[in-house]
Formats: structure tokens, sequence, C-alpha cells
């Protein structure tokens, strides 16, 4: 046989390697924890890193008046009065060959490039025509010489009165004679601005129609809104004007406070850029307010140094370019951040690139064309946008917003977190008002007060419902519960009143008994004489019901409900989910809040019951005291519990990113958001990466709960551990 001291080294090798493997682990689980954190982290720092730019030299070309960038960067083509279209490679500046067909040269006038490629001309003939350029590349070729320029010319309308300067255009598509396009076009004369309206296919010169504005005006720029049914002016008076083109009546006018320079739109023509004399940028949109349409200001950039001459918008997000004789910049529109800034070596025309990744600025004395990249991923993105109030599109004042996707490439993504941190705070909430009292009251009455036998099949069945998955309780939720008490909402909240009313009316009779038959089958048992009182209400409340409703709420509730309190009735509520998210959290709290009560010392509740404290008494003055450290640690968990919970809100809510406080609607959750948003987030693009910001939001947020919580059960048990 062994020896005494051969099992004691066994013994101790046994200890060492699981000591050594129970270390292990811990520290394994600790690091894999800090590991998934700091992958979090990882991907949500790049929304916050500020955006890069840097000088890609200067390039030789002919002078020029307006220049237009291809989406890619590597050519761009260039409009001149005396020698037409020209198309250069970048960066080495070398020339592409470019059609020579076109209005006749010398052009009279003609507009800058839009980032669509755009551009009005009349030519030495006196025609007007417009160019739409765009380049045919083959499948998959980078070099710009292998590309062909395709500018298309249409129209040839012939002008009786040539105009000084072309300030605006606006094509509307099928919306001339016949379903062609309608062509809106605002100039500037000797005798001030004019308008007129034609066809690409007239054969005849458009009629001008001089603005009517009051003599105290004196318009300066213009521009047609999205659908030409809309002439924006602005004045030398500071003034910006919402007329009808028609009448040259003022539909509605702000004060911009300066001489009106430059008009603009950002990507998708709602957003009017306005830019001032003295270098003031703003921006402004029309909104219905009142029932009535009105220019309002809703966006201020910092100011520039000079006059702003200019604006080019993205053609991918909400960044545009403005610029002046000395700097051009690139700011954001939602965000207003300044993403781009530099000084400009002479007066000239700025451009940017589709993608907004590409600045150019051709010099209007050397036609040297200066160059600039800009590297800005998550531009739509800052810490105020995530959690300050923004004035977006549309919206009459700024709001916590988060709507991430849109039905068109112009949208406008909205990513504050605000709402879906009310959602979580507010779905726990209504969950823990319905799971707290019953999982604590019933543990208490479960631990001190049931029989054995009753204590043996109550413990069990509860913890039982802790095995239910969530989804089968979201999917319970949203399609049973949640159109059961649409049916019967009078009826749930008449239940507890009805219930109690009956428990009080019943009491006093059970004191009448017979001690024998209440000590025989009242002690321990009393839950059971719930049921047929449960019963009993759930019937008289099925009666009650619809005569209430009728009687008191004018025969329908949900009416009632919206005149009465304006309150909207969603099926699918936050009270949908506190009975929802209940179920889920109730056997977690009374599991840890039962053990937490059973573990009382009997010789406490024994020397109370002795003094001559009543059981009811020494159970909420003695056990639950005594208890509450771990009550609170089940509480704490129930409520972690619910912040992390993800299908049961996303099955039994509308996923409506609302701050509302009201049961009858709903709410979107952190983790509710990440699971319906995460499909249709690009790789490494913003919603990604807010995603995953959302994510880690969470993690922080549990973690300083269960701190907090920690902290406090360890004081409480410091306290009550004397007793």
């Amino acid at each position: 046989m062994p020896s005494i001291s051969s099992h004691q080294a066994r013994a101790r090798r046994v200890d060492r390697i699981m000591a050594f493997t129970i270390s292990g682990g811990g520290l394994l689980i600790i690091g894999a924890v800090l590991a998934m954190l700091l992958f979090i982290l990882k991907e949500s720092l790049p929304l916050f890193i500020p955006p890069q730019s840097r000088s890609l030299g200067t390039v030789q070309a002919p002078r020029s008046g307006g220049a237009w960038l291809d989406e890619s960067g590597r050519a761009v083509v260039l409009l001149s009065g005396t020698e037409g279209l020209k198309a250069l490679r970048l960066p080495e500046g070398s020339s592409l060959p470019v059609p020579s067909d076109g209005p006749a040269l010398p052009w009279r006038t003609f507009t800058t490039l839009n980032s669509r490629g755009e551009s009005l001309v009349i030519g030495a003939d006196d025609r007007l025509s417009l160019a739409r350029l765009a380049w045919s590349k083959p499948a998959g070729e980078n070099d710009p010489s292998k590309w062909t320029l395709e500018p298309h010319w249409q129209g040839g309308l012939p002008m009786t009165t040539v105009p000084e300067e072309i300030l605006h255009f606006r094509l509307l598509e099928g919306g001339g004679l016949g379903g062609g396009a309608s062509l809106k076009v605002l100039a500037r004369f000797k005798v001030g601005l004019a308008w007129a309206e034609t066809t690409l296919e007239a054969a005849t010169a458009p009629a001008w129609k001089t603005l009517g504005l009051d003599s105290s005006l004196h318009p300066m720029v213009g521009a047609w809104s999205l659908d030409g049914q809309d002439l924006y002016v602005g004045t030398a008076e500071g003034r910006l004007l919402d007329l009808d083109p028609e009448t040259a009546n003022i539909r509605s006018s702000s004060e911009f406070e300066e001489p009106i320079q430059s008009l603009g739109f950002a990507l998708g023509q709602s957003s009017l850029l306005v830019g001032g004399a003295n270098g003031k940028l703003g921006a402004y949109q029309r909104v219905r307010v009142n029932e009535v349409f009105k220019l309002q200001a809703f966006h201020a950039f910092p100011r520039l140094g000079g006059p702003v001459l200019g604006f080019q918008a993205s053609q991918r997000d909400k960044r545009f370019l403005a610029w002046t004789d000395r700097e051009a910049v690139v700011d954001h529109l939602t965000t207003e951040r300044r993403m781009f800034s530099t000084r400009l070596d002479g007066q000239g025309l700025a451009a940017l690139a589709p993608r907004g990744d590409l600045i150019l600025h051709a010099n209007a004395a050397t036609g040297a064309l200066s160059l600039w990249s800009l590297d800005a991923p998550h531009p739509e993105v800052s810490f105020g946008l995530l959690w300050g109030k923004t004035h977006y599109e549309g919206y009459e004042k700024p709001e916590y917003v988060w709507q991430s996707t849109g039905g068109s490439d112009d949208f406008e993504p909205k990513f504050s977190l605000v709402p879906l941190v009310f959602g979580t705070l507010k779905g726990t909430l209504y969950a823990m008002l319905f799971a707290f009292p019953l999982a604590v009251l019933g543990a208490l009455y479960t631990s001190q007060f049931a029989t054995p036998q009753l204590k043996n099949t109550i413990k069990p069945a509860i913890e039982i419902m802790a095995a239910l998955p969530s989804v089968v309780l979201g999917f319970l939720g949203g399609l049973v519960l949640a159109p059961l008490l649409e049916h019967m909402a009078v009826e749930v909240f008449l239940f507890p009143l009805v219930v109690l009313i009956l428990a009080l009316a019943i009491a006093p009779f059970w004191g009448r008994l017979p001690l024998t038959f209440r000590n025989t089958f009242g002690s321990g048992r009393e839950v059971l004489w719930m049921v047929p009182l449960l019963v009993l209400g759930l019937w008289l409340t099925g009666l009650a019901g619809p005569w209430v409703e009728r009687v008191f709420l004018g025969g329908s509730y949900r009416t009632w409900l919206q005149t009465a309190l304006g309150v909207t009735y969603d099926q699918r509520n936050s009270l949908v989910v506190g009975f929802a998210m209940g179920f889920a959290v109730i056997p977690i709290i009374f599991t840890i809040s039962e053990d937490a009560l059973s573990s009382v010392p009997k010789s406490l509740t024994s020397a109370s019951l002795a003094c001559g404290a009543s059981p009811w008494q020494t159970a909420w003055r003695i056990v639950l005291p005594t208890a509450s450290p771990g009550i609170f640690s089940a509480t704490m968990v129930g409520l972690g519990r619910a912040i992390g919970e993800t299908m049961i809100v996303l099955m039994a809510t509308g996923n409506t990113p609302i701050m509302d406080w009201s049961i009858f609607n709903g709410m979107r959750t952190l983790s509710a958001n990440i699971a319906v948003e995460i499909p249709e987030a690009p790789l490494h693009g913003t919603l990604y990466r807010v995603l995953f910001l959302a994510a880690f939001l969470l993690f922080i947020l549990t973690f300083i709960l269960n701190t907090v919580a920690e902290l406090v059960r360890q004081r409480l048990r410091r306290r009550y551990e004397s007793i």
C-alpha cells in the first residue's frame, strides 16, 4: 500500500493542478471578455478619427471657366469659352482626346459644370445648348487614356437676346410639352434678372420674363428648386426670397444679415446653401410650419474670409465645397463639421469630385490646377450628433432621431443613440415594474409561509420558466399577447382593482371560520384560495369591461385615448413588453431571492415570534432586511437580463425609436437595434461602426450596473452581518 506521504504528495499535486486549471480558466474568461471589449472598441473608434487631407501637387492646364472631376479622380474635363472642352489625365496633367463637336466657338456665355457634368452653353451663333458629359470606360479599365469622353449636346435653341450670365438652370425630365424635358433658366441681363421656360426641342427662342420685384430689392443670385416650382433669390439687402416665378409673389423670406453672393444645393437638392459677401455660410430649407411653407435657417457653418464664390456638393453624402478668392473649405451639412480647409493662390474656380474625396482649384490667371485629397470615411457622425439634438432635413426643429436608411440615395442618415438608450431604459423599467414585486413577494411567501410540499411544487415550476427560450416568449408576446391585450385593454387595467376589492370583501369572513378549519386548510396553503378568487375576478372583469368602455370611454378606449389624452395605442407596445419580458426575468429574481430569504437563520425568526411579532411582521421587518443583499443581487441580475434582452423586444414591439414614456407606445432598445440593423450594415461602413459603438455602450452600461450593484450589495451585507 502506498505510504501516507505519497498520498499527501499526490493530493498536493492534484491540488496544484486543479488550482492552476481553475485560475487559468478564470483568467481565460477575463481575457476573452477583455478581448471582446477591445475588438468592439477597435471597430468603433474610426468613427471619431478626424478627416485627413494632403496636397497632390499642381498641374498646368489651359485657363478655364468650369471643371468636372471624374468619380475616380483620374480625369478632369475643363470648359473654356475660347477652346471649348478640354480633358486631362490626373495627376500627370496629360491631354486626353475630346470630340470636336459642340456649339460654335467662341462661346458667348456658359454655366460652370455641375456635379452631374451638365452645363448650359450659348455659342458664337447665339444658340443655347445643353451639355451632358459622360465617360465611356471598358470594364475594369482604370487608365484614363483608354476612356472615351462622350459629350451629349442637346438643344441648339435660337436666342434673340443673349444674357450676360446664366445663373442657374433646372432640367425637369418629362415636364415639357409632349412629355419632353422642360428647361428652366435664370439669367442676368443689364436690366436685371429674368427667367425663361422652354424645351430642348423648341424651334423658337425662349421668352424671357423679368422678375417683377419691389424696387427696394436688388436680386444678385438665384436658384431653382428641385421641382422647378420655386425660385430662390438672394438680394443685396441680405434677404433670401422664395418666389413664385410666374407672379413674382414672395411666398416666404428670411434674413441673411449680409449681401447674398452665391446659392447652391447639398445632395438631394432640398437644402439650400447660402454664401454671403462677407464670408457667412448657412443652410436653409423649405418646411411646413402651421400648414404654411416657410424658409428656415437650420444650419450655420464657420465664416470664410471673403465673398463666397460658389458651392459644389458631393454625390455620395451631405458634404459640400465652398470657396472664396483665398480659401476653399469642405463642410458637412448635418454635423456642421469642417472637414477640409486650404489657402488658395489666386482667384479661380473650385470643384469637388462626386465621391467628395478630391478637391480641385483652377487658377483663373495661370490655369494651374491644384489638387488635394480628402479622406473622411465617416463624416456624418460626430459626438454631438450621437448624443445631442440635431436639425435634420424636413424637421421643424432639432430632435433626437435614429433612422439609418431611406428610400433614396440622397437620404440623410440619422444616428442619434439617445432614442435607443431611452428605449432600453423604458423597456427595462416596465419589465421590472411587472417582474420585481411578483418575484420578490412570491419568494417571500414561498420561503416563509408555504408548506414544504407546496414549496417543493412552486419553486421548481417557476425555475422551469427560466428554460423558456426568449424567441418563444417573444413569439407569444407579439402574436398572442399583443392582439389579446388590444382586445381586452380595459379589462387588463380593471382586473387588479376587481381582485383587490374581492379580496378585501372576502377577507373578514376568513376570521369567522372555525380555527380547526383555518389551521388545517389555511396555514401555508393560503395561495390555493387565491385561485378561485382570481377566476372570479377574471369573470367579473369580463362582464364589467365592456360596460366601463361603453359608459366612461365613449364606446372605444382607443378613440378616448386619442381625443382625451392625445395618446395613440400601438398594438405592440410597452405593456406587452413588460408582460413578456417580465416572464423572462421573474424566474431569475425569484430563485435567487428565495435562496437568500431561506438562508436567514431560524434563530432570528424564532426570536421575533417569541417577542410577540406576527409571522408577517417577522417576514417584513426581520427576514426581508436581513436577506436584502441577496434580494438586491437578484434584482440586479434580473435588471441585467432585461437590459440585454433582444428577441422579446424585437418581436413584441414595433421597434420604433421614439422617446415617449407612454405605456401604449413601443420603443427600440440598443440590443434589438443591433439585431435589426446588422444585416443591412455594409462591412466597415458608418452604420456598421455605429452598431459596434452601441454594443460597446451596452457593454459599459451593464458593467457599470453590475459594479454599482456589487458595491451596494457589499454595503448591505456589512450592515446586516451583525444581526
